[in-house]
């Protein structure tokens, strides 16, 4: 560095010399500096002289320098202050320190008034998926299977400046980039550095296979035509050479196809993407500089890792995680959760709880930690890939008849209502409405509103282990294309619609409550029961009284809904005594979404962070054993959600009678709807309903209640398998216990091994019976629960009969002698109506 340089750096940051670390450091500013103010104007940047030049870097660098300075000090009084409300936190009337640590997490139904990073990270990512309705709902093509590849191209060229004549494409890009621009305004206001680049349009991803296949010559050869040339400029302003962009890109390759290690240094300790401060994600400066939408499109096409739908949500997911993390933990997230949990252990052994117990709950809240921020990425990416097929295709061919069993859900939905005083009436009319084709603009208004945002997605988080459809883009084109069919099977069997209406009913009535109850009565005023239960679902009285100053959105049936964008257009007068208006705006309207999407979860069951990292079993992704595990315990993640969770608010009511009316309660309501899915689930099958009760025979009501609890009891798989409308195949607990994939190995092993040995040993073989048996339950959507009975009937019962003769019949007469199972729909055209003599006698 020239003198001149250091007097002048020297000078406009107040000192009156620089020491050679700091002229180095320095040094590279001032390049960086000119490079970028000559981008900015370049014809006005060539006119200046050399003192001149270096004259406006070092303004801009002292700047720069000064306002880093001040971020520095800002994120460190952040760190501190969140650092000491978390350990504050940890001093809970009721729980242990690092119970309270394992709640900071994961979401728990026991009413703790801890909101998790989970549920925080849910609610900001609803929030502003909500404000791009219009592009999840319009970008679907053909019976929205296809995803419209016209609009997506007139998006993105909208987001590239180009003017397209396409009203709703503009709409949308203007959408996206409201949103993307709040976000990462959002994030620099709790430390976070993603500065703001006039020219960028959409984030981008790259697919490491693709591009270590098409080699370092092509990628750098077809991303020099598709970069904007004048945005590489040196200091001087002159612009870069072909040579010296292929230099810049030949690096950019090595980054990229290896992740990042070629800026390791040797001896410097791993952080894992380059930066173990959050606040430093997202701000990697970027080579790729596309010239135009045509340019960025090509890209994708050739070396992009997603389509566009996942692109833009993982970006949605992505930052809001991130987000969700700083405002909570502070600017690096894995230090400071490790420093909590340090001091939790520290307090429960000095409160004598026994060490093995503390170590146990802190190694469940690691691996809970380490799936939310991303620590638990797959080993490899192949296995993680068939995996995902295998437990995609597992979805599509065997839930198409869970329709039929989410009835049982308003069991959940009714107690969770009863425990916030709503009357269950008003949240079935609702959920009536939201099925009405007539209320479109109601369904519109509430998924903006942030409400079913999954369910609008195609999500099928539901039923999976894992959140399928979050990954999808990830995946190759197998996974992709399975997890796509799931997806499909999913919305025309009617479980979306019927899930998201749920959802959607009981949130509005809870919306509703507090949009009427805000206007009348303040913290003080609040009932006491009313104020204990937002305490303890993690609403303040602070956040009651923000909530106080909103207005509530009205939808067409006169419902007051409280939700956060209300709160968003709270004026910044009337903010002002609570602190910095953007800030309170962005806290309160993420507690009032991340408590609503709490208690949804409570009265429509889904499989969340917490049961998802239960039913890995503690093993990596894509690893054979991890995949196993999965394959053995997909869709148990959704039975134990619910006895987690409603276990849990159970057990925290505060007396013995309480626990026990709670329980009984649910478990009645629940019973009493499995009753009703046993016997819808018989019909649809083409038999008559069980008999529920015999005079003379007891073992037959118990029989059919044993059936109901399973049905209705958070188990409802396991109805499907033991006893409430299986097919009569011989499948048994066995079957339950083992999982899909144990099953799908008994199947083979039978089919293959089994009928060899039979062979040799001279008896009768059944392999032709049992490979079609084995295919045919994998056939994607053959059970949907309203058209299972007619492709039986007209179509599989006739191969059966054809590959095994006679074996069928057998087999239903023993179901009607052991089971006194009875048709109302026989072979071919043989139809009758159901009998339902039989049902009591």
């Amino acid at each position: 560095m020239k003198e001149q340089c250091k007097s002048a750096v020297a000078a406009a940051l107040g000192k009156t010399s620089l020491n050679a670390q700091e002229s180095q450091l320095i040094e590279q500013r001032i390049r960086d500096a000119m490079r970028n103010l000559a981008r900015k104007d370049i014809n006005t940047w060539r006119s200046l002289s050399e003192t001149q030049k270096l004259t406006e870097a070092a303004k801009q660098v002292a700047a720069d320098i000064k306002g880093q300075l001040e971020r520095k000090k800002q994120i460190l009084a952040q760190d501190i202050l969140s650092q000491n409300k978390n350990i504050a936190a940890l001093d809970h009337p009721t729980l242990s320190a690092m119970d309270v640590v394992d709640r900071m997490i994961a979401p728990y139904g026991d009413m703790s008034g801890i909101q998790s990073l989970d549920s925080k990270s849910r609610g900001i990512a609803s929030i502003y998926r909500g404000e791009l309705t219009n592009l999840w709902t319009n970008i679907k093509g053909a019976m929205s299977v296809f995803t419209d590849k016209d609009l997506v191209e007139r998006i993105v060229r909208e987001r590239f400046g180009q003017d397209t004549g396409d009203a709703l494409a503009k709409q949308i890009s203007d959408n996206m980039g409201n949103v993307f621009e709040t976000m990462r305004e959002r994030f620099n206001r709790s430390g976070g550095d993603i500065g703001k680049l006039d020219d960028w349009g959409l984030p981008q991803t790259h697919n490491l296979e693709k591009i270590a296949k098409a080699g370092k010559e092509t990628w750098v050869n077809q991303s020099l035509n598709l970069i904007d040339r004048n945005k590489y400029v040196k200091e001087d302003g002159t612009l870069y050479s072909d040579q010296e962009i292929k230099d810049l890109l030949n690096y950019a390759y090595d980054t990229i196809a290896s992740d990042g290690a070629n800026k390791t240094e040797i001896g410097r300790q791993a952080t894992g993407g380059g930066t173990s401060k959050v606040t430093n994600r997202h701000s990697e400066s970027r080579v790729l500089h596309f010239k135009d939408a045509d340019a960025w499109l090509n890209y994708q096409a050739e070396f992009g890792g997603m389509p566009f739908i996942d692109l833009i949500e993982a970006h949605v997911n992505g930052l809001s995680k991130d987000i969700a993390m700083v405002e909570n933990l502070g600017s690096n997230p894995k230090n400071a959760m490790r420093i909590l949990m340090d001091a939790a252990e520290k307090k429960d052994w000095e409160k004598g709880i026994d060490h093995n117990s503390i170590q146990k709950t802190r190694n469940r809240a690691q691996v809970m930690f380490d799936e939310f921020s991303g620590g638990n990425a797959p080993q490899s990416q192949v296995l993680a890939n068939l995996g995902l097929a295998y437990r995609s295709m597992n979805v599509a061919a065997m839930l198409g008849g869970t329709t039929i069993s989410s009835i049982a859900d308003q069991a959940t939905v009714a107690k969770t209502a009863w425990v916030h005083g709503m009357a269950y009436r008003q949240v079935f009319g609702e959920l009536i409405h939201q099925l009405n084709p007539a209320s479109k603009a109601d369904r519109e208004q509430a998924r903006s509103l942030g409400l079913a945002t999954e369910e609008m997605l195609g999500s099928i988080a539901r039923w999976s282990d894992d959140g399928l459809t979050s990954v999808q883009g990830k995946s190759e084109v197998l996974a992709r294309v399975s997890s796509n069919i799931a997806n499909q099977v999913m919305r025309i069997s009617g479980l979306n619609a019927l899930t998201a209406a749920s959802k959607t009913a009981f949130t509005k009535m809870l919306m509703d409550k507090y949009g009427r109850l805000t206007r009348d009565k303040a913290w003080a005023d609040l009932d006491e029961v009313d104020r204990d239960l937002l305490k303890g679902t993690g609403l303040s009285e602070r956040a009651w009284e923000v909530m106080r100053l909103a207005d509530p959105i009205e939808d067409t049936k006169g419902n007051q809904l409280m939700s956060s964008r209300s709160i968003y257009q709270i004026p910044d007068e009337k903010l002002k005594s609570f602190g910095d208006p953007k800030k309170v705006r962005d806290e309160v309207a993420t507690q009032l979404q991340a408590h609503l999407l709490d208690e949804q979860g409570m009265a429509v069951i889904e499989a969340g962070l917490r049961e998802r990292t239960w039913a890995s079993a503690g093993q990596k992704k894509g690893t054979p054993m991890g995949e196993i595990v999965k394959g053995i315990l997909q869709f148990k993640s959704f039975p134990t959600a619910y006895l987690m969770r409603h276990g849990s608010r159970a057990m925290a009511q505060p007396t013995l009678r309480g626990k026990v009316v709670y329980s009984v309660s649910l478990a009645a309501m629940m019973t009493l709807l499995g009753g009703l899915v046993v016997q819808l689930k018989e019909i649809a099958n083409g038999n008559n309903p069980q008999p529920m009760w015999d005079s003379e025979d007891p073992n037959v009501a118990m029989k059919f209640l044993s059936a109901s609890a399973v049905a209705g009891g958070g188990l409802s798989v396991l109805g499907d398998v033991v006893k409430a409308g299986v097919d009569p195949t011989g499948r048994g607990i066995s079957d339950f216990m083992v999982g899909p994939l144990g099953s799908d190995v008994k199947a083979v092993a039978g089919v293959t091994v089994g009928n060899a040995m039979q062979w040799y040993d001279g008896k009768d073989t059944n392999a032709s019976n049992e490979a079609y048996k084995a295919l045919k339950n994998k056939i994607p959507a053959q059970n949907l629960w309203y058209t299972k009975l007619v492709t039986n009937r007209l179509l599989f019962d006739n191969f059966q009969d054809v590959i095994a003769p006679g074996y069928r019949e057998k087999v239903l007469r023993k179901a009607e002698r052991e089971q006194h199972r009875t048709r109302w729909w026989g072979d071919d055209l043989d139809v009758q109506s159901p009998d339902f003599s039989g049902v009591v006698q």
